[in-house]
């Protein structure tokens, strides 16, 4: 039933490899789970229900037994048209996970804003979430302070759009990724849509460092990027 299941899921996918690469699976392991021979362990299917946004009944009852989250209406549009599905937006362009922000001033003046987004891969797109640090004493609620976005690509350059609520302070990320011993940095430029009309643009160099999937290899980073805004204000 599993291996069933687990091909039904997996035909959204044009790629098998580049599936078992989104899922961090070797394809020869993944090919005998899809042929009935193994199951994974409990840590890996978890990884790939949360992928799949499945429960773990999937390797009991069959798919057309199992209430699934509905297909966004937008998720054909977001793939044929923008792609940002998995079969063009892949891990080799921006892969899941953490990433370290730096905007600096195009004459060259001191970074001014340092993030930390994360990127969460699904089956139609690709999301990104920030939260923008609190100001001193004031904190905002997390809710105020929230930034979200898609991601998507164009070739090989990716765009990024993500905004606060209500539309505050959205950007617009257009970067490219590093070769060989820059594999796990992308550059390219950062530009702010409410500073931006038809006379005047606000542009920034833009850094994103791949910091991996792991929590405890983020907070770090988190902290870092806190005492950088704190310093600057």
């Amino acid at each position: 039933m599993f291996g069933a299941n687990l091909r039904q899921l997996s035909r959204q996918y044009s790629s098998v490899s580049e599936l078992c690469r989104q899922l961090g699976i070797n394809r020869t392991q993944f090919n005998r789970y899809l042929s009935g021979e193994s199951f994974p362990r409990p840590d890996v299917l978890d990884r790939m229900c949360r992928f799949f946004e499945v429960d773990a009944r999937i390797l009991l009852r069959p798919l057309e037994e199992i209430e699934l989250p509905p297909i966004h209406p937008a998720a054909s549009a977001l793939t044929e048209f923008l792609g940002s599905g998995p079969s063009t937006l892949t891990e080799n362009l921006l892969p899941a996970g953490f990433y370290y922000v730096t905007e600096t001033g195009l004459d060259g003046a001191p970074s001014t804003r340092h993030r930390l987004i994360h990127a969460r891969r699904l089956p139609q797109c690709t999301l990104v979430r920030s939260y923008e640090p609190g100001n001193g004493a004031e904190q905002a609620h997390p809710s105020r302070r929230e930034v979200q976005g898609i991601a998507a690509c164009a070739g090989q350059q990716i765009y990024i759009l993500m905004s606060s609520r209500a539309a505050q302070n959205s950007r617009i990320y257009l970067v490219t990724r590093g070769t060989h011993e820059n594999a796990e940095r992308w550059r390219g430029v950062a530009i702010c849509l409410s500073k931006t009309n038809a006379q005047a643009t606000t542009m920034r160099r833009l850094t994103l460092n791949y910091l991996g999937t792991e929590p405890k290899a983020a907070l770090p980073a988190a902290r870092a990027a806190k005492r950088f805004e704190q310093s600057a204000a």
